[in-house]
């Protein structure tokens, strides 16, 4: 069995029309609806997780010419075995976050090095 690291993406843009024409009570709901199902799709594919992984925050970007905060598309990741790469897209292409708007997940496979 092969590991994939899946990251989850939802455009900056996406988010930033989100939050501005959504109300609050209606920003609950749909996060509410969305941490249900995704609850279920993990449930459902427990066995292939090999780590559930964790939301990601806030980001500060360091180069040689300092740090500076920056805003990316960049949501939640998690790490999953597969017998393919294709088996692992496979996985979750019932996933729930691709409900939202222009969202998508990048699935890459982490090779063996070996260690």
């Amino acid at each position: 069995m092969a590991k994939f690291f899946v990251v989850y993406r939802v455009p900056v843009e996406t988010m930033q029309e989100w939050k501005k024409n959504t109300s609050p009570e209606e920003m609950k709901a749909q996060g509410e609806k969305l941490g249900k199902d995704m609850m279920a799709w993990t449930e459902k594919n427990k066995t292939a997780l090999v780590d559930r992984g964790q939301p990601l925050g806030k980001t500060k970007r360091l180069t040689a010419e300092g740090v500076q905060d920056i805003s990316n598309d960049l949501n939640y990741y998690c790490i999953v075995e597969a017998d393919s790469h294709d088996a692992a897209v496979n996985m979750f292409k019932d996933n729930p976050h691709l409900q939202i708007a222009t969202s998508f997940l990048d699935i890459m496979e982490i090779p063996h090095m070996g260690m």
